[in-house]
């Protein structure tokens, strides 16, 4: 044995040490580990699965339906349900109420007067719409394509420039945003 240490060139040592080193280390850390698992397992009641004996007979509690506790639960669960509906709608209720408490008489005759406003428009749009296709109608037999366009922006210039605004707008974010251009 001494002859074959002798063997061992001189360089080879620093590395043989290392690896001494790396090996106790090794080792010590499997010993902390499993010690620690050891005492986990005790302190929370955990047995092995190679500990256990082998019972051939042995089946899964699931495949027995215990019908009176399966009973007991639906019933208890509905219970819960309905439980929980009350008090869905008395918060509801609680939150309605304090609503109606938090409107100052300002705010419901601002809000019964927007009623009537929105009321008002959707009539007035309606009739418009109604008086429009009479006009449209004269324009499409007495004008051509030009003397319509001219017409409809001497009858309504406000409309057409907004109009005409808001689409140079889309334009102008279209080539700005470079949305038609793939990304690379």
């Amino acid at each position: 044995m001494d002859n074959a240490i002798d063997q061992i060139p001189a360089e080879a040592w620093p590395w043989i040490d290392l690896l001494f080193n790396i090996t106790c280390a090794a080792a010590g850390i499997w010993l902390a580990i499993t010690v620690f698992v050891l005492w986990r397992r005790a302190a929370s009641n955990v047995t092995p699965v190679s500990s256990v004996p082998k019972n051939k007979r042995a089946q899964p509690d699931f495949l027995e339906v215990d019908e009176k506790a399966r009973r007991e639960a639906i019933a208890r669960g509905e219970a819960f349900d309905k439980e929980l509906e009350a008090r869905d709608r008395a918060e509801a209720r609680q939150e309605r109420r304090a609503a109606k408490h938090k409107r100052s008489p300002l705010q419901r005759i601002a809000g019964l007067i927007t009623l009537l406003m929105a009321i008002f428009s959707l009539v007035s749009a309606a009739v418009s719409v109604i008086w429009q296709v009479g006009f449209i109608g004269n324009m499409l037999e007495q004008y051509s394509a030009g003397d319509r366009l001219m017409a409809l922006v001497t009858h309504h210039p406000i409309g057409v420039t907004i109009a005409v605004l808001v689409i140079c707008f889309h334009i102008y974010r279209f080539f700005t945003d470079r949305k038609w251009q793939q990304e690379a």
